[in-house]
């Protein structure tokens, strides 16, 4: 009986420092990835110009250069123009295509599948030069619209395979009963499909949004003289390494956040609800 207790005691002595190692372990895994933004917050207002310690003050100025030279805003309101819409044209067209893959049996169904993955496969820097020769030669080049396209046909890929796992999630006597009801294809899409794939279609476009933001090399091929935010970025480094920077940075993470809490706020009731 004694040695049944000290086995207990000393299982239960292993389990409490595996729990401690364990909670010590995330806690510092956590800490090394949020320090980097941890410390962009921070020095975006520090009054120096390096990011030094110990800490010189508090200062609003570099927000202000940020907003007074003008180009890096400008950047990011190009950003904002194309991210959402290439998010959105990907995530239709990938939930079209991964409707039909789910849905429908068809002649080359395992060929189409195949290439719907081709854009991640190919690096970005060959296509990004194919996508500048291509839309060289149609007088689209340098424009917003040229990296909408870009970034939608790179997306789509990524907007397919969410989307087809929530689609593969939903019974098949489900749609099937909604006809049986008397709901038409379009109905039982309308009315039963998309509904369950909403989790699957925020997440989609989220991820897609993602991308398309932070996407440097074929917006650099593409873009001319509308650049997205990380192309302007890199060349505003190539000449001067300015803590607007931080501040520049701070900003992105903010709408990033704020971004990530109202698909949490919409998208929680829906997956409640069910």
């Amino acid at each position: 009986m004694r040695n049944t207790m000290l086995d207990r005691s000393a299982k239960s002595s292993v389990d409490n420092a595996l729990n401690w190692t364990g909670w010590v372990y995330l806690i510092l895994g956590f800490g090394f990835l949020f320090m980097p933004i941890f410390a962009l917050v921070l020095f975006s207002f520090e009054t120096s110009r390096l990011p030094t310690l110990p800490w010189t003050g508090w200062t609003l100025s570099w927000y202000n250069a940020l907003w007074a030279d003008g180009r890096l805003i400008v950047a990011l309101k190009h950003s904002l123009i194309v991210s959402p819409i290439a998010a959105t044209v990907a995530t239709i067209v990938g939930f079209l295509a991964a409707y039909a893959l789910n849905r429908f049996d068809f002649l080359g169904k395992k060929l189409l599948s195949i290439l719907m993955v081709v854009p991640v496969l190919i690096p970005p820097l060959i296509m990004g030069v194919a996508f500048l020769g291509l839309l060289s030669r149609v007088n689209l080049q340098g424009t917003l619209l040229s990296v909408v396209l870009t970034h939608g046909v790179i997306l789509i890929p990524t907007a397919i395979a969410l989307i087809t796992i929530r689609l593969a999630q939903m019974p098949k006597d489900l749609e099937q009963a909604a006809w049986n009801l008397g709901a038409t294809e379009w109905q039982a899409l309308l009315k039963v499909v998309i509904p369950w794939s909403v989790p699957g279609i925020a997440g989609a476009w989220l991820l897609a949004f993602t991308f398309s933001f932070d996407e440097f090399i074929i917006a650099w091929f593409v873009s001319g003289f509308q650049p997205t935010l990380p192309v302007a970025i890199y060349s505003f480094m190539a000449f001067n390494l300015d803590p607007s920077l931080n501040a520049i940075g701070t900003i992105i993470f903010a709408i990033s956040v704020l971004m990530l809490i109202g698909v949490e706020v919409i998208l929680m009731p829906i997956v409640f609800d069910k």
